[in-house]
C-alpha cells in the first residue's frame, strides 16, 4: 500500500510540469493567425496599477517602425498593458524591454477593437540591441524568415 502510494505520488510530481508548459504555435501557424506584425520601439513604460495591487501593471506605448502584416496605422503609437514592472517579474508573460528598445509583434484584435499579444509571451520577440536578432521566443528565427513566411 505505501509503495503504490509513493508511485502515484511521484508520477503526479513528475507531470506536473508538464501542466505548466505554454502551449506554443508552431512558427508558420504563429505567422499566418496574427492579424499584424509589427516592428516597433519601446516609446514610454509606466506602472498603473494602485500601489495596494498584489501584481503590479505596466502600460507601454510603442512606436511602429515597420509594418509587415496587417492594415494598422503606422503613426498612431500602440499601448499594451501587462502584468509586473522592472522589479516584480511575472513569469510566462509578455514582458516589454526598457524604452528605445526594440520588438517584433505578433497581434490579433480584441472583441473591442483593441491589439493584444498573440499567444501570450510568445507573440513578442525582444530585438537584440545593435542588430535585427529576435529573442525571446523569438530566438531561433528572424525578421528574415517572418518576411519569407509572409511571402509563401
Amino acid at each position: 500500500m505505501t509503495r503504490s502510494s509513493i508511485l502515484i505520488l511521484m508520477i503526479l510530481f513528475l507531470g506536473m510540469p508538464a501542466f505548466a508548459m505554454i502551449r506554443t504555435l508552431p512558427f508558420p501557424e504563429l505567422v499566418q493567425k496574427a492579424e499584424a506584425i509589427v516592428i516597433a520601439s519601446v516609446d514610454t513604460q509606466q506602472v498603473v496599477s494602485p500601489a495596494d495591487a498584489k501584481v503590479p501593471e505596466t502600460s507601454t506605448t510603442v512606436k511602429i517602425e515597420k509594418i509587415l502584416k496587417g492594415a494598422l496605422e503606422a503613426e498612431k503609437p500602440l499601448q499594451f498593458n501587462t502584468p509586473g514592472s522592472k522589479g516584480f517579474v511575472v513569469r510566462d508573460r509578455p514582458r516589454f524591454p526598457e524604452p528605445g528598445e526594440r520588438v517584433v509583434l505578433f497581434l490579433v484584435k480584441n472583441e473591442d477593437g483593441n491589439w493584444r499579444i498573440l499567444n501570450g509571451v510568445q507573440g513578442l520577440w525582444p530585438v537584440e540591441v545593435g542588430s535585427d536578432k529576435t529573442l525571446g521566443m523569438g530566438f531561433n528565427y528572424s525578421i528574415q524568415q517572418i518576411e519569407q513566411e509572409l511571402a509563401r
